[in-house]
């Protein structure tokens, strides 16, 4: 009987017929699937693959059949040239440059030349309706960022990174800590690149330190990709670790409680700055922010950005760490200080 959930769990995508058609040949063109594979894929019952299968071999194009893994998989010849367009509207490519702005100080790096060469694919065979649009869509998104690092002279070292992070290859590295007069060798096991504040980073296993470590890509001098091939640990997920971080730093959670003024109360319901984050509002209209969260150092830099707008309530190291920094701070301003 056909069962029209999906095995996986996913929601179905809402295709039209003739884009089914055209995604499901792009599928078959790359690979060997079967009837459930493309139910599955297609969030469609296996009646309806048949029947779409029945369509794409009516209209002429060769489907091959093949039962050596025990189960009937189909597919088109490697390289068939029969593939339909891909059909992009205004808005879609509108998307994929928003992309690009975002990624604008990565510009002179293979991740944006190869969107560029993405993009410039897409758009050669656009219709004449949305090529119009070409000059607007490219000038419509404008990124405001904050202070951007260079990576254009470390094109050889993501090249490199990449490589390993896709096919799962362990890294001979060489970063520099900015108190060391010179670099380490680090084997690293590199799981994610995490991108933060327009800096990369890179998430492993270092077998020097025997625990996860964070490299700074624009510290990293050289990298060698090895042989080894290593396999990702089943409990690694970089999403669940990020909930224990407030920025990068990974430390004991502690739990986190902010008193902010109702002068920027708005600002703090407008935006969620850590997933744990809850807001109380107070009578006079200001909150209170609490969230469960490591990096102390990092919350001190944020809470002090606010000025006195905000106050730190828990835990008390926090409010010595404010404390302290405010406390330094005024000593730089004192009259009394002697001028340099």
């Amino acid at each position: 009987m056909d069962n029209q959930r999906n095995p996986r769990g996913r929601k179905p995508k809402a295709y039209s017929q003739a884009d089914r058609l055209a995604r499901m040949m792009r599928a078959l063109a790359s690979r060997a699937v079967t009837i459930n594979g493309l139910a599955d894929e297609f969030g469609i019952t296996r009646r309806q693959v048949y029947r779409d299968l029945a369509e794409i071999e009516k209209e002429g194009h060769p489907l091959e059949r093949s039962n050596g893994s025990g189960e009937q998989t189909w597919q088109l010849p490697l390289g068939y040239k029969g593939l339909p367009k891909i059909a992009i509207t205004q808005y879609e490519l509108m998307s994929l440059h928003l992309a690009k702005n975002h990624l604008a100080y990565l510009k002179g790096t293979l991740f944006v030349d190869d969107l560029e060469s993405v993009i410039a694919k897409v758009e050669s065979g656009l219709p004449a309706k949305v090529a119009n649009h070409l000059e607007r869509i490219s000038r419509v998104f404008v990124p405001v960022q904050g202070p951007k690092r260079s990576y254009a002279k470390q094109t050889r070292i993501l090249s490199d990174l990449r490589r390993a992070l896709l096919l799962q290859r362990t890294v001979m590295l060489y970063h520099q800590r900015p108190d060391y007069e010179e670099p380490t060798a680090h084997h690293v096991d590199p799981y994610v690149l995490v991108l933060y504040q327009y800096g990369l980073y890179i998430v492993g296993y270092s077998d020097r330190a025997k625990a996860l470590r964070m490299f700074s890509v624009e510290r990293i001098h050289r990298v060698d990709v090895t042989d080894d091939r290593f396999d990702m640990p089943s409990d690694f997920s970089w999403e669940a670790q990020s909930r224990r971080l407030f920025g990068l730093i990974d430390e004991p959670i502690k739990t986190v409680r902010i008193w902010f003024s109702s002068d920027v109360a708005y600002l703090l319901k407008e935006r969620q700055w850590h997933p744990t984050q809850s807001l109380k509002l107070q009578k006079d209209k200001s909150v209170i922010v609490t969230f469960q969260a490591g990096g102390l150092e990092e919350i001190t830099s944020w809470i002090l950005s606010w000025g006195a707008d905000a106050k730190v309530l828990s835990p008390p190291e926090l409010v010595q760490s404010v404390r302290a920094h405010l406390t330094a701070a005024h000593k730089q301003y004192s009259p009394h200080k002697t001028k340099a």
